[in-house]
């Protein structure tokens, strides 16, 4: 009996003692077959289910469709419709004749997620949906995006037409960068005004229902409770759907400033929104984001060899931000600086002369690097030759004590001379001149 509960209270006192010094997250429900989390501002991964598996991406390829307007258009263009366009899936059945600014046919690429717009804006960018597709693929390799291979601007099915979850997390976190972007993915309603070739008015709501989605027909089941879909949390982006790609979403959430990059893909119905409001709550009750630096802070003055100034004021490049559990204790974050081994002038303003390196036990939180703010010129030659103090010293008593004996040499040759004259020389003399009147 005394063994039995000496094994159950070992037992508890190890369960406590785990408990208390390990910190275990409530992993979010998926139930799609890739999924991940990134934190907007420093970009790190805090959930990945297969999130660098290629997969289809549906309509969440019109993200780097609008990246390429925005950075290659101009909002205020008018854009003519040359032809009827026709293109599988949704549209917004623009026809020939038709005129609409860049900014109207971006907010219906992305509201209504009109395939048609989407070939009409890849042609007005590149002249042509190859030439498009290839600039896509581009720019997507210059956002991270390594594993995506985009054949056409809408998503439509092909089996080239490939990505991965990580892979629109990175680039949604950048077309979220936009203010206009972000504006047309938390819009609600949007509509085309009567043309003289469609007379009635095109009404469009988002297609992503986090934005509206309430009611009856807007439930899911999220954490064992019928709720509605919307949520507060969430201001865009993007949803998709093929046969072949399921239900596909990429989410944005903000909350106190700290915002969000979610994405599940393969989803089955509104299961898309519970995977992707899982994600979130799990950022949100688990991670803060910290700011560990601000941009232009002073943080030391290093000296410089050959300067014409003997130290120069190093400063951060930029704020540095971090997102660390909600639990860790942020006092116990190290700051180390560290700087160049060779500071020499000349020095130009935005030189980076070293780093501050942000750690805690053995994980480095971030580096900021440190730089100059001030040109420093190379000395002048005549001030680069350097006598240390103590010799200087010596060298000024040397010549002292020098001068003192020249003038004491001095002074005693004048005393001889006088001597010479007055002295036994003089008595000499003076007798030699009178030995010569004698002679006479």
């Amino acid at each position: 009996m005394l063994k039995k509960l000496n094994m159950i209270l070992l037992m508890t006192f190890t369960l406590l003692l785990f408990t208390t010094t390990s910190t275990v997250y409530a992993q979010p429900n998926i139930t799609a077959p890739n999924a991940v989390l990134l934190d907007y501002t420093t970009g790190k991964v805090l959930f990945d289910h297969n999130a660098h598996e290629v997969t289809y991406p549906a309509s969440t390829t019109k993200v780097m469709t609008a990246i390429l307007v925005l950075e290659n258009a101009n909002l205020n263009d008018v854009i003519t419709i040359q032809e009827d366009t026709y293109v599988d899936g949704a549209s917004a059945y623009l026809l020939a004749g038709e005129s609409f600014t860049v900014e109207e046919l971006l907010k219906t690429l992305l509201i209504r997620s009109a395939n048609d717009v989407a070939e009409v804006l890849a042609q007005h960018v590149s002249g042509s949906i190859e030439d498009f597709a290839q600039l896509m693929n581009e720019r997507a390799r210059e956002l991270g995006a390594l594993n995506t291979h985009f054949t056409n601007p809408h998503g439509l099915p092909d089996e080239s037409h490939v990505t991965t979850a990580y892979d629109l997390a990175m680039i949604g976190k950048h077309a979220m960068s936009f203010e206009a972007f972000r504006e047309a993915v938390s819009t609600v309603n949007f509509s085309l005004e009567p043309t003289a070739f469609t007379p009635e008015t095109r009404y469009y709501r988002n297609t992503n229902r986090f934005l509206w989605g309430t009611g009856s027909a807007n439930r899911m089941l999220y954490n064992g409770v019928y709720t509605n879909i919307q949520y507060d949390l969430i201001d865009g982006i993007k949803t998709g759907y093929t046969r072949a790609a399921q239900q596909c979403l990429i989410t944005s959430s903000i909350k106190d400033g700290h915002r969000f990059i979610a994405v599940v893909l393969g989803a089955e119905g509104v299961n898309i929104y519970s995977d992707s409001r899982s994600l979130v709550d799990y950022g949100y009750e688990n991670f803060q984001l910290i700011q560990l630096v601000e941009k232009d802070q002073l943080k030391i003055e290093s000296p410089v060899e050959n300067g014409a100034q003997d130290l120069i004021p190093l400063y951060t490049d930029e704020t540095l931000y971090a997102v660390v559990p909600q639990t860790m204790e942020l006092s116990h974050i190290n700051e180390k600086v560290l700087l160049n081994e060779d500071i020499k002038a000349p020095i130009a303003i935005g030189d980076v002369l070293g780093k501050v390196l942000y750690t805690i036990e053995d994980e480095v939180l971030g580096e900021v690097d440190l730089i100059a703010e001030e040109n420093v010129e190379v000395k002048p030659l005549i001030r680069r030759v350097a006598i240390p103090s103590n010799l200087l010293i010596a060298l000024v008593v040397l010549f002292v004590l020098w001068q003192a004996i020249v003038i004491t040499v001095r002074v005693k040759r004048k005393r001889g001379r006088r001597g010479f004259y007055s002295g036994r020389h003089a008595s000499s003399y003076r007798f030699s001149k009178s030995l010569l009147n004698k002679r006479k």
